[in-house]
């Protein structure tokens, strides 16, 4: 009879007599493989032996920059200033998780992939650093002038801009997120 194998990065199960060498889901190695009947294998248990912080802590940003996008437009069209106001509060919660999206996958990077010196690692660095920077300006600038789309000039420009920039980053940043899930772990596996 078969026996069950877990893997540790993903939760992945396999069947078989020895774990795979690699895990057909992440990459991982065959050193991540342990035996699934050793585990508890309760939906707690696997919620908190499974958890990655740094893939929940992404996807804020990732979901809340284009929604606020999408905000911004509907103010656009509507003039409805509740719009706006919520922009506002969309990105006060970006710029909040940014610094703890940013430190988990620094971490993950270091657990899961040994901190190797590949390029696309500092891309995402980067574009996380962008972002926050980004962010916070266009947070200074509207929380100093909190009618700054009424008021037009060079500020509501670099307002919007900024605001571009964002939804950039968050683009990219996930173009690379995937490249490391579905493409990288596959040619550099451990």
């Amino acid at each position: 009879m078969p026996r069950r194998w877990k893997c540790t990065v993903c939760g992945y199960i396999h069947e078989g007599e020895e774990p795979p060498d690699v895990c057909p889901v992440c990459g991982a190695s065959r050193s991540k493989f342990v035996p699934a009947e050793s585990e508890d294998m309760n939906l707690l248990h696997d919620l908190i032996a499974n958890f990655h912080p740094h893939s929940v802590a992404a996807h804020f940003p990732s979901g809340l920059v284009p929604t606020s996008a999408m905000f911004l437009l509907l103010y656009f069209v509507t003039g409805h200033t509740g719009l706006e106001i919520t922009v506002f509060w969309l990105l006060l919660v970006v710029v909040a998780v940014i610094p703890v999206s940013l430190a988990s996958g620094i971490y993950a990077w270091q657990k899961h992939f040994d901190g190797r010196r590949a390029s696309i690692f500092f891309k995402k660095i980067g574009l996380a650093l962008t972002l926050l920077l980004l962010g916070l300006v266009a947070i200074v600038l509207r929380y100093g002038q909190p009618e700054l789309l009424i008021a037009g000039g060079w500020r509501t420009w670099l307002y919007l801009l900024c605001l571009g920039g964002m939804l950039g980053c968050v683009m990219l940043l996930g173009h690379y997120g995937s490249k490391l899930v579905f493409q990288w772990h596959g040619q550099h596996r451990a």
